[in-house]
């Protein structure tokens, strides 16, 4: 049977019996009744509610995971600063299914769209904002600007040599064991701290700077992302994609549940394995597809037709009138 006679069909007069129903008993039981799930659901599954985290957040609940993270930023190291696609030209988070590429090809036809220098936005403009009330900022400033790339660079090699563990941080001066030839980068960072534990430090001067408002928080919350602070609290209130993060969201519940056919890919082993976001999109479009044209696709469409879970649902109509297809 095609769709079109099923369409046909459906535009006949009914001639058939009539069965009186009242629409709003029903609709006022339905409404009631969930409402009363959702609240029930709410109190025993409802998830906690938490204070936005923040730079000053952050830097004063582990000012080390902050600075290692500043300097990874300052160095060009960091994970925004080798992401690629739509941030900038590296190729550190480019994905692709065989031919199937977007990223690149974004890339390829327009250019970085949302251009991001984490060294520049992250680290670099916040510091020449706080230098004009600190003359050693200042002058740290200048050293780094004026060095040449290769210098830089060989400070930074020689500051990320040093493990995390090892900073020597005193309230917000961090200190580097002495031997290595790190030039202004202790400076640098013990501004940055400083800054962020203050408070002074805040994604408005991270996105926005020349602004006086804004709503765009990309470069903040990529600069935070780096750390490991955020991944930790993700890991906890099980937001990771491997936790069905997408639907365990904070302050409310239950989250987004339309995604569920999104969020379970990162949860079977075939899918998790292969750990690429390109798979599970992909994997959750075709699955829209295929409810998308479900009455075009032969045997799916006649899948009601041969289970008739519709004559349980009216089973009322058909016990007493006995119709047969």
């Amino acid at each position: 049977m095609s769709w079109r006679k099923d369409h046909a069909d459906s535009r006949r007069r009914w001639v058939g019996p009539l069965e009186k129903y009242d629409l709003i008993r029903e609709g006022t039981i339905a409404v009631v009744v969930v409402l009363v799930i959702v609240i029930g659901l709410a109190a025993l599954l409802g998830s906690p509610r938490m204070p936005a985290v923040s730079f000053h957040t952050w830097a004063k609940a582990d000012a080390r995971d902050f600075t290692n993270t500043t300097l990874t930023e300052l160095t060009g190291t960091s994970e925004s600063a080798t992401y690629g696609p739509p941030y900038n030209t590296q190729t550190g988070q480019l994905q692709g299914l065989a031919w199937f590429s977007p990223q690149k090809w974004t890339q390829d036809w327009f250019g970085v769209l949302v251009p991001v220098d984490p060294p520049k936005d992250f680290v670099l403009k916040p510091l020449t904002s706080a230098a004009a009330l600190d003359p050693e900022l200042r002058q740290a400033l200048d050293q780094w600007n004026a060095a040449s790339a290769q210098q830089r660079a060989a400070w930074g090699k020689a500051a990320l040599a040093v493990k995390p563990a090892d900073y020597r941080i005193d309230g917000s001066t961090v200190t580097l064991p002495a031997g290595a030839d790190v030039g202004p980068v202790p400076k640098l960072l013990s501004s940055m701290l400083a800054m962020a534990q203050s408070g002074t430090l805040t994604s408005q001067s991270i996105d926005a700077s020349g602004d006086a408002y804004s709503t765009d928080n990309t470069k903040s919350e990529l600069y935070m992302a780096d750390g490991e602070y955020l991944d930790a609290i993700a890991n906890k209130y099980l937001l990771q994609g491997e936790q069905w993060g997408v639907m365990n969201e904070l302050g409310t519940w239950p989250g987004q549940p339309w995604l569920w056919f999104y969020s379970m890919w990162y949860n079977i082993p075939l899918w998790s394995s292969n750990g690429t976001d390109i798979l599970a999109i992909v994997s959750a479009l075709v699955v829209v597809l295929v409810f998308l044209f479900l009455p075009f696709i032969p045997g799916l469409r006649s899948l009601p037709r041969g289970l008739k879970l519709y004559r349980l649902i009216w089973r009322p109509y058909y016990r007493r009138y006995e119709t047969r297809e």
